[in-house]
């Protein structure tokens, strides 16, 4: 028998008011969120491993869940958002938006298989595909081993051997299914079930060990009270396609990963093209051009090059706007910024790219098996779809390569050219006669480039207006990143590929051949290639809740509020066990419900007696240690109202349970008549709130009334060693007040 001892290890006063307590399953640690909205992780000694602040200001927590191997944590937020965090060093590795608020947590598994053979294919990618080379601003072409492994799984599911969900349940009737906390695999909608026009909340889920069953519990809000009902959902489907499930959501995992890593790329391609300085040379260009309506910058250089004559105006102009040191200032940073593009292009867009295609072209693959994956949603279009994305993409970042290429040379002959002109204005001696040294092909690219300058002449219907024809562009790579359309097409007739596509156009149209989208900017194409992946994983989603049946529903109790929940699913029987208070907080109700659509729900109402035989105690808190016991927090009625800690064997709740036809006629037991003496340990000197226990780590955690004291506590210990304990707490009693009163920030 489970001993029911108790050690007190840490009493703590806390800076703000806790508001979630939740223990992990694998690891001594206790994540809590405050008032404040952070969320912090603390040992059992009270030590701090870390402290996440809240997404914005006066932001709360609504639910904390553990994964079931420790490692994340999911926490969602009033804001409807939803974080993944690692353990390890808080880093948030996934987040999205919710339709509504979320106020139900659980993050649920299936059960241990023995079976280590059944996903042994799901790391096979890595012998195949090209180690991503670490994103650092300083260095953009800097790559690591350990920084490429962290990259390859920095959605933490590298070493999920069995499939585990988490459920979120909102507060308007939905339930969502995501396997990993990342997958979207179902959507229910209680309100189908309990009527469109009630207000339905989700209180509580649980999906069964063997993923046959899904049971949620819901309240129903009529007039000021609240039905609670339980909803028994048949999810066949989770547990026939267990494998396929898994493997689908392991490749999505390692898609959006991959999306993540694409995305931080063009956003460092983008910050390193806005580092150029051509938007303010392009200025300096317009303002001179807008002073002489009538005449034509591109004009103007063309017979600067061609004859070596010019204006005053444009004397003055390349003088005293453009500078040599302006001019030399702006080649570096061209030279510079461009680089590092092609760096980017070349090392992490097209390694990306290739990992990308090579994920969807499995997808495609397991598209084909229907009778595996086509009840999960798969569609092969999509995934086909997906996949000539990725060819396109992949295309359009190789004509950025040459874009880049061909606008190197331009502008180092331009801006050569244009510095010597300068040093010849100012009778300057050329410290370099390599500056000066422009050759035929040199001429004929500075002068192509001065004739697409742009025209600033305005037109005869808006000669009035100062505003010009069109803007001056210089810059021949900043259309491709930007959402919009290319105004200046890239030339590619000379293209052998592009030659015999043009030549046989039926070929062209082959769904294998790879299109190449022609005015399209890298990034549109980014941004189509998004959404192609989206429409692949869009479908499973509703594909899988559909075949989500309902079995049965169980109305439960009517209560003036709502209530705290507890439920877990008994490993051995098909059978969810459910513990929840009353709303007078003098009664808690434990039922147990099976999945069978015939077998009929058991239930029992339990209260407390004092030492005053008319008065009840009050029920502040219940929560299953283990399928076997429940523990429940109670509080004594006298003036000191110190807490009183309760083991209850669920087996004995059993046995005083029966078939629940109504509740008005549901048994009720005293819990002091049927409970040892050993099952209550007081809990002196404390006026609690609410409790978090752990039966696989043995431990609990109680909340004073205030919700700025703790008490962490060691269960299962051996009754000499908690006498022990005591012993030496009351003689250090002083020393142990004073440590206990201090404040941890």
């Amino acid at each position: 028998m489970t001993s029911n001892a108790m050690r007190q290890l840490e009493e703590r006063h806390v800076a703000s008011k806790v508001e979630c307590m939740v223990w992990s399953a694998k690891m001594d640690l206790l994540a809590l969120s405050n008032s404040k909205g952070e969320v912090a992780l603390h040992r059992l000694t009270w030590q701090r491993v870390w402290s996440l602040a809240p997404p914005a200001e006066d932001v709360k927590v609504t639910s904390i869940a553990w994964r079931p191997d420790g490692k994340l944590i999911a926490i969602t937020y009033q804001n409807c958002e939803v974080f993944l965090v690692d353990v390890e060093n808080k880093e948030v590795v996934h987040k999205h938006v919710l339709p509504a608020v979320a106020n139900f947590l659980v993050w649920s598994s299936e059960q241990e298989s023995t079976d280590t053979t059944s996903n042994s294919t799901q790391d096979l990618f890595s012998d195949y595909v090209p180690k991503l080379p670490s994103l650092s601003r300083s260095n953009f072409g800097s790559t690591t081993e350990r920084s490429g492994e962290n990259i390859e799984d920095s959605k933490k599911i590298k070493d999920q051997h069995q499939l585990n969900f988490l459920l979120i349940g909102l507060e308007n009737g939905l339930l969502f299914l995501s396997v990993f906390g990342l997958f979207p695999c179902g959507t229910i909608n209680t309100t189908n079930i309990f009527g469109q026009n009630n207000q339905v909340s989700i209180v509580a889920a649980e999906i069964s060990q063997n993923l046959k069953t899904l049971y949620i519990v819901a309240s129903i809000k009529e007039n000021n009270a609240y039905n609670l009902k339980v909803a028994c959902y048949d999810s066949e489907i989770l547990a026939s396609r267990a494998k396929e499930l898994h493997t689908l959501a392991l490749k999505y995992g390692h898609i959006i990963s991959l999306q993540d890593y694409l995305t931080s790329t063009m956003n460092s391609i983008t910050e390193s093209w806005e580092n150029i300085l051509l938007s303010e040379m392009e200025l300096k260009f317009q303002t001179y051009a807008e002073q002489d309506p009538q005449s034509s910058i591109s004009a103007e250089l063309l017979e600067l090059l061609m004859f070596g004559t010019f204006s005053e105006q444009l004397e003055r102009f390349l003088l005293n706007d453009l500078t040599e040191k302006g001019i030399k200032k702006l080649g570096h940073s061209i030279e510079l910024s461009h680089s590092n593009i092609q760096k980017l292009i070349l090392k992490h867009i097209h390694t990306v790219g290739q990992s990308l295609a090579f994920h969807l072209a499995e997808l495609k693959g397991m598209a084909l098996l229907k009778d595996r994956f086509s009840s999960l949603g798969l569609d092969q279009r999509a995934v086909s779809n997906a996949f000539v994305a990725a060819g396109s993409f992949l295309v359009k970042a190789t004509e950025v390569q040459l874009v880049i290429d061909d606008s190197m040379k331009i502008y180092k002959a331009f801006f050569r050219w244009l510095y010597a002109v300068i040093l010849h204005l100012i009778d300057e001696r050329i410290p370099d006669l390599t500056l000066t040294d422009v050759n035929q092909q040199d001429l004929s690219f500075i002068a192509d480039y001065l004739y697409s300058l742009g025209d600033f002449q305005p037109t005869k219907t808006d000669r009035e207006s100062t505003v010009p024809k069109s803007r001056c562009s210089l810059d021949r790579l900043g259309q491709y990143l930007v959402d919009k359309p290319l105004t200046q097409t890239y030339d590619s007739k000379k293209n052998s590929w592009e030659m015999f596509l043009a030549a046989n156009p039926c070929l062209a149209e082959h769904p294998t051949i790879i299109p190449r989208q022609e005015n399209f900017s890298l990034v549109q194409q980014h941004k189509h290639f998004e959404e192609a992946i989206k429409a692949v994983f869009d479908r499973p989603s509703s594909s899988i809740s559909s075949l989500f049946s309902i079995s049965k529903v169980i109305d439960v109790s009517t209560v003036q509020q709502l209530s705290k929940f507890s439920l877990i699913h008994l490993h051995d029987e098909s059978n969810l066990l459910v513990a929840f208070l009353k709303s007078d907080l003098k009664h808690f109700y434990f039922m147990k419900i099976p999945s069978e659509k015939d077998k009929k729900p058991q239930g029992v109402c339990v209260f407390f007696n004092s030492t005053d035989a008319t008065a009840k105690l009050k029920i502040l808190d219940v929560q299953f240690y283990l399928p076997e016991t429940l523990s429940v927090l109670v509080e004594n009625n006298n003036e000191s109202r110190n807490a009183i800690f309760v083991q209850f064997p669920t087996k004995l709740l059993l046995e005083y349970s029966s078939v629940v036809l109504n509740f008005q006629q549901i048994p009720t037991i005293a819990a002091n008549s049927v409970l040892e003496q050993s099952s209550f340990r007081p809990i002196e000197n404390l006026v609690a709130s609410r409790f978090a226990v752990s039966g696989s780590r043995k431990v609990a955690v109680i909340l004073s009334e205030s919700l700025r004291k703790v008490r962490l506590f060691e269960m299962e210990v051996e009754d000499e060693e908690e006498d022990e304990d005591n012993l030496r707490e009351s003689d250090q009693s002083t020393l142990d007040h004073s440590k206990n009163s201090t404040l941890d920030d």
